[in-house]
């Protein structure tokens, strides 16, 4: 019989998992504390914060399409199908909002006139700046920022309970092969 689902992600996936646990994390720490450097340096601050982002994005999107032709490994041995479904529904939910909050974030942005400044080259805000937006489109991107974080935490606790009370070599599924 030929197996048709690896025992553990391949390079690429494991590659692009940990991109973006550390490019969200980033976002969300510069997203905190957008407010806090100098006047003068907040629109540079704000900008790479979009720019971190849209590499969130951009890392979601890579992902989705490796996922399409790579078969992730399946369920740990033993698994209800409950759990199956839970973990097929927190993967789901975990990719929906790191597309979800980065294209949330281009609201308050462009709310506020604001483009997007890739250092060669700029896109311009297409639409003026709409002060009544600014304060409502931030506190959506804000709460789905915080969703994200509180599901990447709850992902997190799940393999470390894998690893440590089932023993099953979930965690291990994601980390670097042994040489």
């Amino acid at each position: 019989m030929i197996e048709t689902q690896p025992k553990r992600y391949d390079s690429v996936a494991r590659s692009l998992h940990w991109a973006s646990a550390i490019f969200i994390l980033a976002a969300f720490i510069t997203g905190l504390t957008v407010d806090t450097p100098p006047k003068e340096w907040r629109p540079s601050y704000q900008n790479m914060h979009f720019l971190i982002g849209l590499t969130v994005l951009a890392l979601a999107i890579l992902r989705l399409g490796w996922r399409a032709g790579h078969a992730a490994p399946p369920p740990p041995a033993g698994s209800s199908a409950l759990a199956a479904l839970a973990i097929k529904l927190g993967h789901g939910v975990l990719y929906l909002m790191m597309l979800a909050v980065p294209l949330i974030g281009f609201a308050p942005l462009f709310a506020r006139g604001r483009g997007i400044n890739f250092g060669l080259f700029q896109i311009a805000s297409p639409i003026e700046r709409t002060k009544e937006w600014i304060g409502p489109t931030t506190e959506v991107h804000e709460i789905a920022a915080f969703a994200l974080i509180a599901l990447a935490v709850g992902h997190v606790a799940a393999a470390i309970y894998h690893q440590v009370a089932l023993k099953d070599g979930v965690l291990l599924r994601m980390m670097p092969e042994k040489r």
